[in-house]
């Protein structure tokens, strides 16, 4: 029994490690475009940036209930759904972030628009999501409404009017990015 709980701790060392690398990839990625003032959308329990307005459904303080944030404190500063930006009136931000989120939401599409709706003239916003031509995101976690692949996510950001600036994979095998313009 102690081989088996050692090997099952140099997994979880491991993951915890591939996880770290994975998180530090995706957020030099959407590094790039942060610039002025602009919000992360589902920050969870860490912004991508210290001068990002955190959006989450889980407020400060609060535990996180489901997946990677389960247990974790969350740092958002508005409390709401990402594809309510309430708190925003229109033409308001200089970028958009979202790590992991955009997934979450049934109307992609109307949920792009809302973030559009915040973004000045020429802003910038940056999306992460799972790469589905190599994992299953649906079955991942019982939140997520929406896969992607490259061509899928491409589409969609057209679609709401965006303007395409970069895409490419983010972490080999786990996610893709794209960043646009509006």
């Amino acid at each position: 029994m102690k081989t088996r709980n050692s090997f099952l701790r140099k997994i979880e060392l491991y993951l915890r490690l591939f996880l770290l690398n994975q998180w530090d990839k995706e957020k030099n990625i959407l590094l790039k475009i942060v610039n002025g003032k602009g919000a992360d959308i589902g920050c969870g329990s860490r912004k991508i940036s210290h001068n990002c307005i955190g959006v989450d459904l889980t407020g400060k303080g609060e535990k996180g209930q489901f997946g990677y944030e389960k247990n974790k404190i969350s740092v958002s500063d508005y409390k709401s759904s990402g594809d309510n930006l309430f708190m925003f009136k229109d033409n308001e931000l200089d970028f958009i972030v979202a790590k992991h989120n955009l997934k979450h939401y049934a109307e992609s599409e109307q949920t792009l628009k809302e973030w559009k709706r915040v973004l000045k003239f020429g802003g910038k916003i940056g999306v992460i999501v799972p790469d589905d031509r190599y994992l299953n995101s649906l079955k991942l976690d019982e939140t997520h409404k929406i896969a992607f692949d490259s061509e899928k996510l491409e589409k969609l950001f057209q679609k709401a009017g965006f303007k395409i600036i970069d895409k490419g994979i983010a972490v080999k095998h786990w996610s893709i990015y794209l960043i646009a313009e509006k």
